[in-house]
């Protein structure tokens, strides 16, 4: 049933859970979607949602996901609701590829047909109607704002309730209608609802109690601001475009129809919305006006759309026309009077995908005869196919203008005055490559935004947009022939973006602009002078300098910037940092310098840095002249030293770091000391991921490398085990850890055998008591030469399969999902030690895994434990394979023999809190320590057992014979989502 509250439930449930996942998405109207060809969009946002490290990504494919995203997702637990799925098919468009999420995540699907739903699984829950108590308490809390109404209104009350069969919208919409209203007004609304008790008659008598306005601006929202699924349209932007009065007349309408129910404003962004059932209600309304689409109000069909621009049928009725070129089953070809009755146009917009195939074309010989504007207030047209707009286009009304991707070369011709616009506050052109000339704005005193990125044809600024006291933001990005000279703006911009534009100088005027947050300059490569007058920007935030390839100094800051966090030096000729710069930066919490190869005093700039209290993040890779990295100050959390070639030493790391990279750092050659790490706080375990990488550092001295990083290593996977157990009962996932690093020995603690993928277990009695924490794994790799010059690959995944079972073998109790690691990894040069540490292999996770089986495997039937590992290397660029290797052409699955040539060796180390926890506070020094760890060592290619006496007198016994019949865990024999995922109907 419509309106029975299934995206309400959905919503509430999503809001509450989706904090506790570390990829969330609500994917709504689908059907709505589906109907429009649209899901491919749906499915990149889908992507983009829960991929935010990549924004831009995107499936040319949609049946098909590249691995090096599918096995990414296998280890991320996420939450995506599918509301209202119109037909089974769109759930495999929008989620095939991802059914081997982790086994956490959840994905909700609401339907109005519950044979869609038993299509995709067979756990459905059914959305009752409300009975008949809970209909009236519904309906009286709106109509009466409490629960029991005066005496005079009880059997009304109740006769509404029963009428409304018990749906949520109906009874919400009824009772907010009937609010403060008479006797006689409830009669009146009763006896239209015994006539017709239908939804939509419920619906109606909502719409019909409106004031003739509110019932424009309700339709204005279902046809047009409302019914564009991409383009989401802002209360205070909605707002600005109906009020044409000047009055607060729209802005009490929308609050009218928000507090009747009749729409939705929601979000950070207060986004208005409309429940598909009002949308539908209002677009029928539209479409009984009049038989003839050119005398109705309001447009949005596309064959309507089509057969009106084609035969110039539209007359002065219509009032708003809406398009996505992606519904287009042909090119329309539009008549040059196609407008020219429309007399009453306001709002107009056609929307272009990049899955569109057809446009919308012009009559070249004759152009657009006229373009009716007197009315026009809001008016995007994208990839606009006119040079110009056509004579008598005087649009003084218009508040916004979108003519991105445009053919336009100027707006007017000479002989044409421009209009005032002085109501006009948005305007975007970017990507009309062809305009030369900007438009006279000096009389828009009200424009507070103007896109022009990509205007590659324009070559200067009119002056007069110094005295635009209202505009607050200015994109001139990817402007490569312009000149920017003198004042840009006026007082009160906000954020300029300058980017790729062919600006010498940054104008010493620049610094008037006091209450600037963004100033983005980067690969502005003709750029060589930012003068010491940016200190005035006050309010500055963000300044990014990146890829200004002729910059050679960074300006002295000679007063307190308290307000700039992010700096981007990346790729610059900088030679130094003045030291008075970092004393009045204050609030510096990112710093990019990588990639400054002229830098030649870095080292007493980074000594600078240390008095920086709030310094975050640090990216010093390709610093060439790089050869030692002081103690850094002890909030900083990320440091990148990736390709420092004459890198030979990094101080104490810092307290609080969590992401270090120093791969390819070939001189390097030691880590002064560790650090001390601490239980994580709950807002940093929440969001964070630990990574330690020394890939293909071969001159790190024996200290290094069989003490410091191993020792570091194992208490920061206590640290973080720790962690997750402080906080288990407040979230729902945890960190996960990472150690690379040259060698070929697998340290102590870990239980290890020298070859093969298998490693058998003997579990001691009462193994798993309230100090075990979980399992962290280790590995030593060979991928020099295994795979042959011809593989390139970027991507590695580890795979593990674990089991517990008794001493005769016939109770098994195997893990559901294996559990997987996807990492970054060029081609190493050598053995590397990998160490790692995840959520999935905690105490806690461990007993959700197994479930009811879990109070067996402590007990004492369980006396054994098997973990078997396999590995696959991966390409982004899709590399084909050779021989011995499979591959799809992103990824390559490597065969059990090979896995055992690559996997050298491998160990489990069961992590415990008591006795080594009592040690963290001391990484420095070497110290005799109880450890609860067994070791054994085979030789390759041999069959033998032996027992291990270990501390608290632990016996293992192990055994190499291998076992070629490796478990099977490919995709097929795995779960799938409909086995496991809860749906809501």
């Amino acid at each position: 049933m419509a309106g029975i509250g299934k995206t309400a439930l959905a919503s509430a449930i999503f809001q509450k859970l989706y904090r506790h996942f570390e990829g969330s998405c609500f994917l709504e109207n689908v059907r709505h979607a589906s109907e429009g060809h649209r899901l491919r969009e749906l499915r990149n946002k889908l992507l983009t949602e829960l991929y935010k490290d990549r924004p831009n990504l995107s499936l040319d494919t949609p049946s098909v996901v590249p691995p090096f995203i599918s096995d990414r997702f296998r280890r991320k637990r996420v939450i995506i609701v599918l509301d209202d799925v119109g037909c089974s098919s769109d759930v495999d468009a929008l989620i095939k590829g991802y059914e081997d999420f982790s086994p956490d995540s959840r994905i909700i699907v609401t339907s109005r047909d519950a044979q869609v739903l038993k299509n995709v699984t067979d756990q459905i829950y059914m959305v009752d109607v409300l009975d008949y108590s809970e209909s009236l308490s519904l309906f009286q809390l709106h109509a009466f704002q409490k629960k029991h109404p005066s005496t005079d209104y009880t059997e009304l009350s109740q006769r509404v309730a029963y009428y409304a069969d018990g749906n949520p919208l109906a009874l919400t919409l009824l009772g907010k209608m009937l609010h403060s209203r008479s006797i006689d007004e409830w009669k009146s609304a009763l006896k239209m609802l015994e006539m017709n008790p239908d939804i939509q008659n419920v619906l109606r008598i909502s719409y019909k109690g409106l004031t003739n306005m509110q019932k424009d601006i309700f339709l204005d929202i279902a046809c047009f601001f409302a019914y564009s699924y991409y383009n989401k349209f802002k209360r205070e932007v909605v707002e600005s475009i109906l009020d044409d009065k000047g009055s607060s007349s729209a802005k009490i309408g929308i609050s009218v129809l928000n507090d009747k129910s009749l729409i939705t404003i929601g979000g950070d962004y207060k986004v208005i919305s409309m429940h598909n059932l009002l949308q539908q209600m209002g677009l029928e309304l539209v479409c009984e006006e009049h038989e003839e689409p050119g005398n109705r109000s309001r447009l949005w069909m596309p064959k309507d759309i089509s057969h009106v621009l084609e035969t110039a049928s539209g007359t002065e009725k219509i009032k708003s026309i809406t398009l996505h070129l992606c519904d287009l089953e042909k090119d329309v070809k539009v008549s040059h009077a196609a407008f020219s009755k429309m007399s009453n146009l306001q709002y107009f917009q056609i929307v272009s995908h990049e899955n569109s195939k057809f446009r919308l074309l012009p009559d070249h010989e004759h152009g657009l005869e006229i373009f009716p504007s007197n009315k026009l207030r809001y008016f995007c047209w994208e990839f606009y196919p006119y040079e110009c707009f056509p004579s008598g286009f005087i649009p003084e009304n218009l508040v916004r203008l979108t003519l991105t991707d445009s053919q336009l070369v100027k707006f007017w011709n000479e002989d044409q005055p421009a209009p005032a616009l002085e109501k006009l506050k948005f305007l975007e052109l970017h990507g009309s490559k062809k305009l030369i000339l900007i438009p006279n704005l000096s009389r828009a005193i009200n424009i507070e935004r103007i896109c022009l990125a990509r205007c590659i044809s324009l070559v200067q600024l009119p002056s007069y947009f110094k005295d635009l006291h209202k505009l607050q933001f200015l994109n001139l990005t990817g402007c490569s022939n312009l000149k920017v000279e003198g004042v840009l703006a006026g007082e009160k911009l906000r954020e300029l973006y300058l980017a790729g534009t062919a600006i010498v100088e940054v104008p010493s005027s620049i610094g008037c602009l006091s209450d600037l947050l963004v100033l983005d300059l980067h690969d502005c490569t003709k750029l060589k002078i930012v003068p010491t007058s940016i200190c005035k920007f006050k309010s500055l935030e963000s300044l990014d300098l990146s890829g200004c390839l002729k910059l050679e100094d960074f300006p002295e800051i000679l007063e307190p910037m308290e307000c700039l966090q992010h700096i981007s030096l990346r790729g610059t000729m900088i030679k130094e940092l003045p030291q008075s710069s970092f004393e009045n930066l204050n609030a510096l919490s990112e710093l990019d310098l990588s990639w400054c190869k002229n830098i030649e005093f870095l080292l007493s700039n980074l000594c600078c840095l240390r008095n920086i209290e709030k310094l975050v993040r640090l990216n010093v890779s390709s610093c060439e002249n790089l050869e030692s990295i002081p103690e850094l100050p002890p909030s900083l959390t990320h440091l990148d030293a990736r390709l420092c070639k004459n890198l030979k030493s990094i101080q104490k790391l810092p307290p609080s770091l969590t992401s270090l990279d120093a791969s390819d750092c070939m001189l390097l050659e030691k880590i002064s000391s560790w650090r001390t790490p601490v239980i994580q706080e709950l807002s940093c375990f929440l969001c964070m991921s630990c990574s330690y990488r020394f890939d293909n550092c071969q001159k790190l001295d024996q200290n290094t490398r069989n003490y410091i990083i191993p020792r570091g290593a194992s208490v920061e996977i206590l640290s973080v085990a720790r962690s997750t157990r402080k906080w288990e009962s407040k979230c729902d996932h945890g960190l996960s850890m990472v150690f690379c690093y040259p060698g070929d020995d697998i340290p102590d603690y870990f239980k290890s055998h020298d070859s093969g993928t298998t490693i058998n277990i003997d579990l001691r009695p009462n193994w798993c008591d309230a100090n075990f924490l979980g399992f962290a794994l280790c590995f030593v790799l060979d991928l020099s030469d295994q795979i042959g010059s011809e593989i390139l690959f970027d991507h590695i995944k580890i795979e593990c399969v674990f089991s517990f079972m008794n001493d005769d073998g016939d109770v098994e109790y195997p893990c559901k999902v294996p559990v997987k690691w996807f990492l970054k990894c060029s081609k190493l040069n050598s053995d590397h030690v990998l160490m790692l540490y995840d959520n999935n292999l905690s105490c806690k996770m461990l007993q959700e895994n197994f479930g009811a089986n879990w109070s067996s495997i402590r007990s004492s039937i369980v006396t054994k434990a098997s973990f078997n590992f396999r590995l696959s290397l991966h390409s982004v660029d899709g590399t084909k394979s050779s021989g011995f290797l499979k591959s799809d052409g992103w990824s390559i699955v490597l065969c059990h023999h090979r896995c055992r040539r690559i996997i050298k060796k491998c160990g489990v180390w069961f992590v415990y809190e008591d006795k080594f926890g009592e040690k963290l506070k001391d990484v420095e020094q070497p110290e005799e320590e109880t450890k609860r760890f067994a070791q054994f060592s085979l030789v390759s290619g041999a069959s033998t057992s032996r027992e291990v006496v270990c501390p608290e007198d632990e016996k293992v016994k192990t055994n190499t014979e291998e076992d070629e019949s490796y478990p099977n865990t490919s995709a097929q024999d795995e779960p799938s989502y409909t086995a496991w995922l809860p749906y809501i109907c």
